[in-house]
């Protein structure tokens, strides 16, 4: 199954960290309601092109893209939420952008973004942004190649804004 502009985001829960609880499921189509939200996804965190290219653009742009309207600024990857939650505090986006685990991808694979990962054994997200409105998909835009973030980007996402 695969999404596109027009449709509910799903509903399947993902995981973000508690600081107090720890980790607790996360229901994305609730938080989305009533807001707008950009949601990215990542192969990987701690990767290469995720960590260099992808995630600080989105720090640095952080809050233009807030002054745009947009509630939340969210990141997800097929990472454990252990692994999602040191990336968040060794990148510097703590209070910029909330980070969530789809260890298991079924998210991904409701989105259409799931491929084998080839250095290792579990699904990973291909990379991905989506701007969503009190729930419903905007725009979604995936990467076609590996290693490049161009649709997927804080810049490309300003634009749509």
């Amino acid at each position: 199954m695969s999404v596109m502009p027009g449709d509910n985001i799903p509903s399947q829960k993902l995981v973000i960290m508690d600081k107090e609880k720890g980790p607790q499921p996360f229901s994305l189509d609730e938080f989305c309601k009533e807001k707008k939200i950009v949601l990215f996804g990542v192969p990987g965190a701690f990767t290469p092109t995720c960590a260099r290219n992808h995630l600080p653009g989105y720090i640095e742009k952080a809050q233009a893209i807030k002054d745009k309207g947009v509630a939340e600024i969210l990141c997800f990857a097929t990472n454990d939420i252990f692994t999602m939650t040191a990336w968040e505090e060794m990148s510097g986006a703590i209070g910029e952008i909330v980070f969530l685990s789809d260890s298991k991808a079924k998210f991904s694979k409701l989105l259409g973004t799931d491929f084998p990962d080839s250095f290792g054994t579990s699904i990973k997200t291909k990379r991905c942004s989506i701007l969503i409105t009190n729930g419903v998909i905007e725009q979604f835009f995936v990467e076609s190649e590996d290693g490049v973030v161009d649709v997927s980007s804080a810049d490309h996402m300003l634009t749509c804004l």
